[in-house]
């Protein structure tokens, strides 16, 4: 494998997110597919180390029968994997893809972007100041991660207000002595902190079947909507729009995935339990996905998101009828006289 020449540290596209040199085993980690050998495995570089490389075997890949290799795996793919076993010495790492569950990888992700985030910041300040990208980190990231959920969301709190970081850090040790410098370091990492939170603003949405063939038709579905309002918090406000009866729509705008996640399931969770109350059907059928990252893209581009091609599929395909409705708007009474029409002419 062809050795790339050495970067001066402030310069790395990666770099070392965390104190730790290596991971611990056990815990799972990002990595790129560099090299694929049909009868080893794939060589792979993990993205928070620094760039280390690591192994997966071929008994680590899958949990099915391989039948071909390029199924499982391309050369410069994205992958999430468990370290099962660390040799700092030798500097080997290996590593399973298989012993990922599939609900384990997504988090698991989005921690590897905020944790990516971050040590953008720290790279940019850090050459605008001609210093040290790990000497900075040293003294602020890498602390912020211990003492936080993350780094980032040490950064975020104290941007709210919540808390105040500067006072756990300390800009003397260890390493270089930064502390004439200190507050421009500080004003400058902020500023970039502040960018990153707002252009992280996220539209998630989700998708449910809300329907009733009782007497109460549709004034239970009605009741049961608004209910789906109660979900909504100050920075995380809840919207519900009909596409075609009896699918709605939930979206949020919120700079927070988890929050946005967890507003639009208790949203669907207080619309299943009052339709269902009122002899009722519900129906799952779209968890809440994200479907735009940045809150200035175009309504052309709100309306597609930037959800993968699975979302894209549910939802952009030109021969989905549904498609067709998505523009509908806020649900109304307008909205809910054509869901009363729809119930009349079935019946």
């Amino acid at each position: 494998m062809a050795q790339i020449p050495d970067e001066p540290k402030s310069y790395r596209q990666h770099g070392r997110f965390y104190e730790n040199e290596f991971p611990e085993v056990e815990t799972t980690v990002v990595v790129q597919v560099l090299k694929i050998d049909d009868k080893i495995g794939a060589y792979v570089s993990l993205l928070e180390y620094d760039g280390k490389e690591g192994m997966i075997n071929l008994g680590e890949l899958s949990k099915k029968r391989i039948r071909s290799m390029a199924k499982i795996l391309r050369i410069g793919s994205i992958e999430v994997c468990m370290v099962m076993s660390v040799d700092e010495d030798k500097g080997y790492i290996n590593l399973s893809k298989k012993r990922v569950e599939p609900e384990d990888a997504p988090p698991k992700l989005e921690q590897f972007a905020r944790a990516k985030a971050v040590h953008g910041i720290m790279q940019h300040v850090s050459s605008k100041h001609s210093i040290d990208v790990e000497d900075l980190c040293s003294k602020v990231s890498w602390p912020l991660h211990t003492k936080h959920e993350s780094a980032f969301e040490g950064f975020k709190r104290h941007i709210e207000g919540e808390i105040n970081i500067w006072t756990d850090v300390d800009f003397s040790q260890p390493g270089t002595d930064m502390s004439s410098m200190a507050e421009e370091l500080k004003k400058d990492i902020e500023v970039h902190m502040q960018r990153r939170l707002i252009a992280s603003t996220l539209r998630l949405m989700a998708k449910c079947e809300v329907s009733c063939h009782e007497y109460e038709g549709i004034d239970a579905i009605k009741i049961a909507l608004k209910e789906g309002y109660k979900a909504s918090k100050e920075a995380c406000e809840v919207n519900i729009k009909l596409i075609a009866h009896p699918v709605f729509a939930l979206t949020c705008m919120c700079q927070d995935k988890e929050l946005g996640v967890n507003v639009l399931t208790a949203a669907m969770d207080y619309i299943k339990e009052s339709i269902l109350a009122q002899k009722g059907a519900f129906n799952i059928v779209s968890v809440p996905q994200i479907q735009k990252k940045e809150e200035n893209k175009g309504e052309e581009e709100s309306d597609e998101g930037e959800s993968g091609d699975e979302d894209k599929k549910s939802y952009k395909s030109e021969s989905d009828p549904e498609e067709q409705d998505v523009g509908m708007g806020d649900l109304d009474e307008n909205a809910l006289k054509a869901l009363e029409a729809h119930k009349v002419d079935d019946d």
